[in-house]
């Protein structure tokens, strides 16, 4: 009984799937975890949305994690005069900018970042509304600067501005977001997103406010948005619970023919070091508004997968479209098509994973790799993976064998975190003090959770004494499901 799928789909709320019931057909369609983002709306609504994806989870019984996106520094320009239209900038034009949000006008653009000209220079280039309309600066001075415009186009109210390696500080964790970390928090949510960070010193300081809020964490996704986030890639890694290819900001921070070789090298650091990675922005655009995807958007999705991501991501797609289940149901087909002559291993997913001299790690590591080798050639039709908090399941998901991975913890939140990685599935289960008392509930469990059929053999990989101490995994055994 193979799973349909080992990528995972990451699917993003808004109207277009509010309520249970459609967030029951979302699930169906084949989202595994499901995106809040922080930028749009109420504290209601994202109330709302909580309580309904949890009880939509129940209702289709699959563990489903929320990933609450902070908005993070987003610099706008100002809005439009009361009652005017668009406002339009010829190429080659002069206009000037003032670090404040001023009301568009011709000629004149502001922008809401105070430290705006401490960060710019001549020559600088400044990109508004996802780099439809760039900016070329000629002279700064103290209230405003000069600039040239490159590329012309019409402008709306309050659009996107993206600064090209300027070097903004204190730009990854702003006082909304303070306050949006304490809302997760508070609200149980299994994964935050850390928008426009630099370095892993940004994670350390998004845990520390995090745990001054309550002692349940949620587990941190870092956006890697910014060149200075992409040389830092490998750092961050080891410091986040996933990556995400921010494929939309990295697409203006970078020139845009560099983002595909750029997401290439987050998947591939990600595959070396076990660490979630999902891929996102644009993957099915034209389904905001037609039925079907393009061949280019279905080859982009295929050759996610063939890189080695844990996830694909919807964005507009399944918030605000007109097709989000059948958004949802796409991205699986490809997903299975692609994937149907067996689990992709990269290069990087087959090397050892670093210890740097832990020997506990290194145990732990050896028995991952051991129980993937064994996983190849024996009979066994599942790999069951005993983890409390997780760490020994996302180390065997990262060699990508073959048999579907099942794993088995005490833990509700853990359950939901494992949803996002590639290739598992989890079963929530009570520790029983004798282990072989353990792995015959444990085996009941999936039959019960149609994961498994009885009497198929399965390779138990987990620890003794069971799921007591975390990151101590030490056993290897095969069995039959329900004995």
């Amino acid at each position: 009984m193979a799973l349909e799928r080992r990528v995972k789909i990451v699917a993003t709320l808004g109207p277009a799937v509010a309520g249970k019931d459609k967030l029951v057909d979302l699930i169906s369609a084949g989202a595994d975890m499901v995106r809040i983002n922080a930028a749009h709306g109420s504290e209601e609504t994202r109330v709302r949305l909580i309580e309904d994806v949890r009880a939509a989870s129940d209702a289709f019984g699959k563990p489903v994690p929320i990933l609450f996106d902070l908005r993070g520094l987003k610099i706008r320009t100002g809005p439009l005069p009361d009652g005017s239209g668009p406002v339009p900038f010829a190429r080659g034009s002069d206009v000037r900018i003032v670090p404040m949000p001023e009301s568009t006008r011709e000629g004149l653009i502001g922008i809401n970042l105070p430290q705006l000209l401490q960060v710019i220079k001549p020559g600088s280039r400044i990109l508004i509304a996802d780099g439809l309309i760039e900016l070329l600066v000629e002279r700064v001075d103290s209230e405003s600067a000069l600039c040239k415009v490159g590329r012309g186009g019409i402008l709306h109210s309050k659009q996107g501005v993206t600064l090209p390696g300027a070097a903004i500080v204190g730009g990854s964790l702003t006082p909304d977001d303070r306050i949006d970390i304490a809302f997760a928090v508070s609200h149980g949510v299994d994964y935050l997103g850390l928008s426009f960070i630099n370095d892993a010193s940004d994670l350390v300081l998004a845990k520390g406010v995090a745990g001054a809020h309550g002692h349940a964490v949620p587990a941190l996704i870092a956006k890697i948005e910014r060149p200075e986030a992409l040389n830092n890639v490998g750092e961050i890694a080891t410091q986040a619970d996933g990556l995400m290819v921010a494929r939309g900001d990295l697409g203006v921070q970078l020139p845009p023919e560099r983002v595909p070789r750029a997401q290439k090298h987050i998947i591939q650091t990600c595959n070396t070091l076990g660490v979630p990675v999902i891929t996102a922005t644009q993957m099915l655009e034209s389904m905001i508004t037609q039925p079907m995807a393009t061949r280019a958007e279905t080859s982009d999705v295929a050759n996610a997968v063939w890189d080695g991501t844990d996830a694909v991501m919807l964005s507009a797609e399944s918030a605000v479209g007109q097709y989000p289940i059948e958004s949802v149901q796409t991205m699986a087909r490809i997903i299975a098509e692609a994937e149907r002559e067996g689990p992709i291993r990269t290069s990087a997913s087959s090397q050892p994973l670093p210890t740097h001299g832990d020997s506990s790690l290194a145990l732990a590591d050896a028995i991952a790799q051991a129980a993937m080798a064994l996983a190849d050639t024996a009979p066994v039709e599942h790999i069951l993976v005993f983890t409390l908090t997780g760490s020994a399941a996302k180390r065997l998901a990262k060699y990508r064998p073959k048999p579907p991975m099942i794993a088995i913890t005490s833990e509700e939140a853990t359950a939901r975190r494992l949803a996002l990685v590639w290739g598992l599935r989890s079963v929530v289960v009570p520790v029983e003090e004798d282990p072989d008392t353990m792995f015959r509930v444990a085996g009941q469990a999936v039959i019960d959770a149609g994961l498994g059929r009885a009497d198929e053999y399965v390779l138990i990989v987990g620890s003794l004494p069971m799921m007591r101490v975390a990151g101590r995994t030490n056993l290897l055994h095969v069995r039959r499901l329900g004995t």
